[in-house]
């Protein structure tokens, strides 16, 4: 009967006319659930920042009893009864730097005693554990509960307040708080953020091998009930709702700065996913699972460097992982800076492609199965045993598996990762997906049934101070052979020319648009300018990067990778490929009429004529873009003569070669998708004399010396 005299004791103080009916209801152990919304009482002052203290008045619904808590843990009956206004005011955590203290707290054999110790001093991490450096800031986090007399109870209201000084501005980045019952976390047997139960201590931490303890742990029933607030950049708070939380990632599970996993389900929230438009750039608003991340392998080093890599990929044919940082407060501490992300999963294909997500197999390294059925391992094997093991230099051949998998999404995905030069890969972090449904060339991208790659974890490239580092590194000799399943068939790939050229140029185009030094150097350094203002906090929180220094340092290298680096994987790509012997391709167009692209760029209308430089033997893609209320007439030499009314062609180049392209005023002609291909043809030019007048006539010969017809028109 101690509840109920506990219970009786605050009824007589604060509402005494209860007294009766309370002693029956509360002798109860557990109330029903009914009714939550009409029971639930509300707040004098909203979840947000708030530059003075203040006073928080709880008003409770007629005929209820309030209970709250401020640890973040669940409140119930055992909980302190709101009987008067409750102070909020600006906290901090004292930096004991207690090391042993908390090393024995954590490897004790039963549910240790963490609620008396802030959690920003329990060692999380089996290795690297550092001491906060500065006190904390800490957030007032105050959970709520309301029982009416009919054992109906409301839902658990929380809400986060941040008390300081020009509080709007106290961080550039959004904020989210994440709150739940401490045991979730730091428990012996259960928490999911600590060594605990499950760590073996016998093997070495040296050794990456060693994959043990509570943080390793994976599945639904190591997935934790939390409640998470969302807050802008002006301390406004966006969105609030009840989810679950994992620890996410793989390595950098036993990092003291862990990333992780938030999951939208019904049965934690009435929305079921997480609507909200989270990244500027994207034009999406919901979400089923979304990341915390750590920063990954970069975490002690420039911690943005894969946030900034992704970024740097927008505008390519890739699925990428947009981010966002993010400020983190757990059970109201300060927990340093977070990237938000997507995760890769059918959840994502669903919402990002409108695929059914039981109808598509995502699949990692070789063919392993993460999503989907094992159908979908045996059509991809399928495809790469052809690619493989068939003459790939044969049309037919590499028609077919251009119908099998996306030939220009794999080539970007390949570019990103050789001019990245991640050395974490393609051992590791590949990819992989489709929709399971036959292939359909008129299907809505994503819906046609072949595969296409992911970017995942490049933080092993782009400077990253523990991988691919140097701008100088070469990754052809050693992600291009038979050592890597994916290598392989890209190699096979290869042997069809039409696949090099695009490839070639490709890398080319982009060196000189998306990863030239100048485009990759000023994302690079945003990105500097943007995390600055918060990574002393974050390093006196956490102590990686050693400094702020240091961090300048590690950042730095980052964006000398990204001005070096296009310099460097051009001479490589060259002398892989002995690509030594080149011929000036000059096209001219009347911008008013229409303007042209040359293989994957569109020519701005302020730079023709154009120039560009076209390899001995591997044909370039031209393509004509009449504006409105124009058609496309022909390509022509420069002595008028035309050479192809087509307006797309595939053209080798075994000399010079001055072109115009010529619209006039008319509807478009419908000539099908396929360009004229000259792939296999040699281009022969000769000289013919009419009376005083000389006339260049380009004939075409296939590789047998056949004349197959002229492009001469009188």
């Amino acid at each position: 009967m101690k509840k109920i005299l506990i219970i009786l004791n605050l009824c007589l103080i604060s509402i005494p006319l209860f007294f009766i009916s309370l002693q029956q209801v509360y002798a109860v152990d557990e109330p029903n659930v009914l009714s939550q919304h009409n029971l639930n009482p509300t707040f004098s002052h909203q979840s947000g920042f708030y530059d003075e203290a203040f006073y928080l008045e709880i008003y409770p619904k007629p005929n209820t009893i309030v209970f709250y808590t401020l640890d973040s843990s669940t409140p119930d009956f055992n909980s302190t009864q709101y009987v008067e206004p409750i102070l909020i005011e600006e906290q901090w955590i004292e930096a004991t730097g207690d090391e042993v203290l908390i090393q024995r707290e954590i490897d004790g054999p039963s549910v240790i005693p963490v609620p008396q110790y802030p959690i920003s001093m329990i060692r999380t991490g089996s290795q690297r554990w550092i001491s906060p450096r500065e006190d904390i800031f800490k957030a007032t986090v105050i959970k709520v509960i309301a029982y009416d007399y009919e054992q109906n109870e409301s839902s658990v209201l929380t809400n986060s307040y941040f008390v300081t000084n020009n509080a709007s501005e106290k961080y550039s980045f959004p904020v989210i708080s994440i709150s739940t019952d401490i045991h979730h976390l730091f428990d012996y047997e259960t928490g999911i953020h600590i060594p605990g139960i499950h760590y073996d201590p016998t093997i070495s931490e040296v050794d990456n091998s060693n994959r043990t303890g509570n943080y390793y742990q994976t599945g639904q029933e190591w997935e934790k009930p939390v409640f998470i607030e969302y807050f802008d950049e002006n301390g406004s708070l966006q969105f609030s709702q009840n989810a679950g939380l994992r620890i996410h990632g793989s390595l950098s599970r036993k990092y003291p700065l862990k990333s992780y996993r938030l999951y939208a389900r019904n049965e934690y929230d009435d929305q079921g996913m997480f609507n909200y438009q989270f990244f500027d750039t994207k034009e999406l608003n919901t979400f089923k699972r979304i990341i915390l991340r750590n920063g990954g392998q970069t975490y002690q080093y420039s911690f943005f460097g894969e946030a900034a890599a992704q970024a740097l990929l927008e505008p390519l044919s890739l699925d990428i992982q947009y981010s966002k940082p993010v400020i983190l407060f757990l059970n109201g501490e300060y927990f340093g800076i977070r990237n938000l992300r997507d995760r890769y999963d059918d959840w994502y294909l669903e919402t990002h492609y409108g695929v059914d997500r039981d109808d598509v197999t995502i699949l990692t390294g070789h063919a392993v199965v993460q999503d989907g059925s094992s159908k979908g391992s045996v059509h991809y094997q399928s495809m790469y045993s052809y690619a493989t093991r068939r003459d790939m230099s044969i049309h037919n051949n590499y028609e077919y598996i251009k119908t099998q998998m996306d030939v220009d999404n794999f080539i970007d995905y390949y570019i990103a990762e050789l001019y990245f030069g991640n050395v974490d890969w393609p051992q590791n972090n590949v990819m992989y997906w489709r929709k399971n449904v036959a292939y359909n060339q008129d299907a809505p991208y994503g819906h046609d049934g072949r595969w296409r790659w992911l970017v995942v974890d490049i933080d092993a490239g782009f400077g990253a101070s523990w991988g691919g580092y140097y701008p100088e590194i070469n990754s052809f000799e050693r992600i291009t052979g038979d050592s890597w399943k994916t290598g392989k068939l890209f190699t096979s790939l290869l042997e069809n020319n039409q696949f090099k050229a695009k490839f070639i140029y490709r890398f080319i185009d982009l060196l000189s648009t998306t990863f030239s030094a100048e485009v990759a150097a000023e994302l690079v350094q945003d990105m500097i300018n943007l995390y600055a203002p918060e990574m002393q906090d974050h390093i006196d929180r956490w102590g990686y990067p050693t400094s702020y220094n240091t961090w300048m340092i590690y950042a730095n290298r980052v964006l000398t990778f990204a001005q070096n680096r296009p310099e460097n994987v051009y001479q490589h790509l060259l002398e892989h490929y002995d690509l030594d012997q080149t011929y000036q391709l000059t096209i001219d167009v009347d911008e008013t009429f229409g303007h042209i692209q040359v293989n994957s760029l569109v020519i701005p209308e302020t730079s023709f004529p154009y120039q560009t430089s076209v390899f001995d033997g591997l044909p370039v893609t031209l393509k004509a873009l009449p504006k409105p209320g124009y058609r496309f007439v022909g390509w022509f030499n420069h002595d008028q003569h035309i050479m192809s009314s087509r307006k797309e062609i595939i053209l080798p180049l075994y000399e010079d070669l001055n072109l115009v392209a010529a619209f006039e005023e008319g509807e478009e002609i419908d000539e099908g998708t396929q360009p004229l291909m000259y792939t296999n043809f040699i281009i022969y030019s000769s000289i013919f004399t009419l009376g005083s007048v000389s006339i260049l006539v380009y004939l075409l010969y296939d590789t047998k010396k056949r004349k197959l017809f002229p492009f001469h028109r009188s």
